[in-house]
């Protein structure tokens, strides 16, 4: 939503306030004073997907002999889904924002984009503004999230024979009153909600890769080590809640499996393992746009201060080492002092990255990432054994 009339010289850029599901929470009351979802608009949706269903499974169970629906409370995949992703999702929202914020500001206040850049930075914010709250989109997001709950939820129970999503039988399927609550709201909320994250992680992508190919005013010497850019280490954090709600699925999703069929150790390390590296190669990715700007300014300032240094150095010995020249005469003469200044120049730009991501940047994802995959460890490691081993860590 950009409001051109706010105090910022570029309105205000925002990657989850705005579209038609913003405006419905906002006309339920669900929207806090700053336009962004409040703690209860967290909490009710995450009930809207779990307690019509948990409600209709008790209740046909009580009624219909032969179905029983108590399975739902023992679905660890139910809870993951409709309660801590959706809860999650929507209640990282507000700290999402606050990052986004910080980002772009940052690259005004650093002067990071040179005058003449500032118009296109501009419209590119306004462009993934449009974007992110596009009508358009959301509305496809809907479609398909309704059109693939449709599609996979008779075939989950066509594979799993009887659960409490339904029953098959003679190679018909047929939903139950839970299932098909589920089918229609619960399924359809929870991937509407991940694709809507997804294509916000799209379009910061695009506004990224647009912002790298603007005239930045990058300097080799920064201490960030990244030419200036190292702020933006901080990106990560902006999609860890929604990367910690998805791991919490997939990891009751490895669980429930795991109840259901035996794999060898080495499958389930794998699988563990891929979804470490999938997560990071895919929130850092992005950050891959900055790679040619900081190379070209990385390069280009391997020359200039090398070439510099090299002519520093030669006066430096013609005037010190070709003259006959005491040691005495070096006391009080800042020419050591410039040398020594001009190497430590030099090593600055030889040890700069190309690629502005730290340790604690990619710490932080692995631990989103991680931290639900434990209790999937802890099929494979004794839980004593596993405990010991992370106190061991930290301490």
């Amino acid at each position: 939503m950009t409001d051109a009339g706010s105090g910022d010289p570029a309105g205000r850029f925002s990657l989850v306030v705005g579209g038609p599901f913003h405006a419905v929470l906002r006309r339920l009351g669900l929207l806090g004073a700053d336009q962004l979802p409040a703690r209860r608009a967290a909490v009710g949706l995450a009930l809207l997907a779990w307690l019509p269903p948990a409600l209709l499974a008790a209740a046909q169970s009580l009624v219909d002999p032969r179905y029983s629906g108590w399975g739902f409370f023992a679905d660890s995949t139910v809870y993951t889904r409709y309660l801590v992703a959706i809860w999650v999702m929507l209640a990282t929202e507000r700290y999402a924002e606050g990052r986004i914020a910080l980002l772009t500001r940052q690259f005004r206040e650093a002067r990071l984009v040179s005058d003449n850049g500032l118009p296109a930075f501009r419209a590119a914010l306004a462009d993934a503004d449009r974007r992110s709250s596009s009508a358009l989109a959301e509305a496809v997001i809907l479609g398909a999230a309704l059109i693939w709950s449709s599609l996979v939820a008779r075939y989950a129970v066509a594979l799993a024979g009887s659960s409490w999503e339904g029953t098959a039988v003679a190679g018909e399927v047929v939903l139950s009153w839970a299932g098909e609550t589920a089918r229609f709201v619960s399924n359809p909320l929870f991937l509407f909600l991940v694709l809507r994250w997804i294509w916000r992680f799209l379009v910061w992508t695009a506004l990224l890769y647009r912002i790298s190919r603007l005239p930045l005013q990058l300097t080799p010497l920064h201490p960030d080590r990244s030419a200036g850019l190292g702020f933006l280490t901080i990106y990560p954090s902006i999609f860890s809640g929604f990367i910690f709600a998805l791991s919490c699925v997939v990891a009751s999703s490895f669980l429930k499996e795991l109840g259901l069929e035996t794999h060898s150790s080495e499958t389930v390390w794998f699988a563990i393992g891929g979804w470490l590296a999938l997560s990071l190669v895919l929130l850092l990715g992005p950050l891959l746009v900055f790679v040619g700007p900081l190379h070209a300014v990385r390069e280009r300032a391997l020359l200039e201060y090398g070439r510099l240094a090299a002519q520093h150095h030669l006066a430096f010995h013609r005037k010190w080492i070709e003259e006959p020249r005491s040691g005495a005469d070096l006391m009080g003469s800042s020419d050591p002092s410039s040398a020594s200044d001009l190497n430590a120049s030099v090593q600055a730009v030889r040890e700069m990255r190309v690629f502005p991501v730290d340790g604690p940047a990619v710490l932080q994802l692995v631990v989103a990432a991680g931290v639900p995959m434990l209790a999937v460890v802890a099929t494979q490691i004794p839980l004593a054994d596993l405990v010991k081993w992370i106190v061991g860590t930290i301490l």
